[in-house]
């Protein structure tokens, strides 16, 4: 990998969402990884990604990825059925642009192509047509509801003989029409207030999301995990969420389901951290995602000096509070729970700016599309003192952070 051999830093007054819009739709037709953040025991498989990661940043570059939800499951030896998408995918780009507020700095090994994109953003890229943003796809979030209700008496029953203590079965909705990717970010991002947001299309795979919370971070041998687990919704008058942030707080069964999630995190943390450095820095605080609320906690921890990132990232993979507890049952039970494969959902997506700097956000609040199919996804924590029409309508108030913002394509008649 050769280093990078061009890089324009520029001021700009142009709205930075509506110019990641225009990038995209620029590079639609090819790969393509964008991700938004606040400024700010090994197996075969991780040892590749390790190799992978070390070359690619020794030679400067930012490195890109999603780890499908079955990754779990692969490296811990379990049984799985196998999906289409694939289990982990890195990448590499080809030019790298970074904006912030008031600048953008294009990165790239092609002289040419990053002069060419630099004259594109100053003089009319954000000249793009914004209003495809409005061809959005009425979605019905009932479908499939009996099926749900099923599921989780089924989890239930689990929970009630100890298979596990906590599980957290989805339910996913199809979507038959070929959806607008770079329209579907800008108009659900208008609207959202994730942790971390992204958009990526590799290799016929295509997502994009508004992360409600990471994974794990690790900078500078520091690793921080952030469970979310309590749900409410966040629509409506100012009155009625400050209502359901209260009924939030008390709730006996999400603060069960919030508390026994942030010991797990504890747990899992003190397996690769020193034990007297692993801590909760803010605990059941209310974090508000677009149209939802939740109870989050952040832990944290340093690393051992015999274990480096990836062994956080494969304790901590997938989060808590999108298997459950303890993880591994959760993880078999939710193949036996749900009809189909995971794939990216539940997964996450990667940023990695050199060998001890990792984000792994959350793959939730998320559209997802490749060649054949579409849909979106969403579930709720059960534990013994789940109610199923409760559970079912927390999905619904999840799915509504992003089945109202979901664009049609309809440049191609479609």
């Amino acid at each position: 990998m050769s280093s990078y051999v061009t890089s324009i830093n520029f001021r700009t007054e142009a709205d930075v969402l509506e110019t990641v819009f225009s990038v995209l739709r620029k590079y639609q037709h090819e790969d393509y990884y964008a991700y938004e953040r606040e400024e700010i025991g090994r197996s075969s498989i991780t040892d590749v990604m390790r190799e992978f990661v070390s070359e690619g940043t020794k030679a400067g570059y930012k490195i890109f990825g999603l780890v499908g939800f079955n990754f779990a499951a692969k490296i811990r030896g379990q049984h799985f059925t196998p999906g289409s998408w694939p289990l982990i995918a890195l990448l590499v780009p080809r030019i790298e642009i970074t904006l912030h507020q008031q600048s953008i700095t294009i990165r790239g090994d092609d002289e040419e192509e990053v002069k060419a994109l630099h004259h594109s953003i100053r003089h009319g890229i954000n000249n793009c047509d914004f209003t495809s943003s409005q061809n959005v796809y009425p979605i019905d979030t009932d479908v499939n509801k009996e099926t749900y209700i099923t599921g989780v008496g089924k989890a239930l029953d689990d929970i009630s003989v100890g298979r596990y203590t906590k599980i957290i079965p989805s339910r996913a909705l199809d979507i038959n029409h070929k959806i607008d990717m770079q329209a579907t970010l800008l108009a659900g991002r208008q609207s959202n207030n994730p942790a971390r947001s992204f958009s990526i299309s590799h290799a016929g795979y295509q997502a994009t999301g508004f992360s409600p919370e990471l994974v794990m971070s690790a900078k500078n041998g520091k690793i921080v995990t952030e469970p979310l687990a309590g749900t409410r919704s966040a629509k409506g008058t100012r009155e009625h969420v400050e209502r359901l942030r209260n009924e939030l707080l008390s709730d006996p069964k999400e603060i069960v389901e919030h508390i026994i999630s942030v010991k797990e995190a504890i747990q899992e943390l003190q397996q690769v951290c020193s034990s007297d450095t692993v801590k909760v820095d803010d605990l059941m605080s209310i974090r508000e995602r677009g149209s939802v609320q939740h109870l989050g906690s952040s832990v944290s921890g340093i690393l051992s000096s015999e274990k480096d990132m990836w062994d956080a990232f494969n304790v901590l993979f997938p989060s808590i509070t999108a298997s459950g507890i303890p993880k591994n049952a959760a993880i078999d039970g939710i193949q036996r729970l749900e009809e189909r494969p995971r794939e990216l959902y539940s997964g996450a997506i990667l940023l990695i700016e050199n060998s001890d700097s990792l984000e792994a956000a959350l793959v939730l609040r998320t559209v997802f599309q490749d060649e054949s199919r579409g849909w979106i996804q969403a579930g709720a924590g059960v534990i013994s003192q789940s109610n199923p029409q409760r559970e079912l309508i927390e999905t619904r108030e999840k799915l509504a952070s992003i089945a109202p913002f979901i664009v049609l394509d309809a440049r191609n008649g479609k």
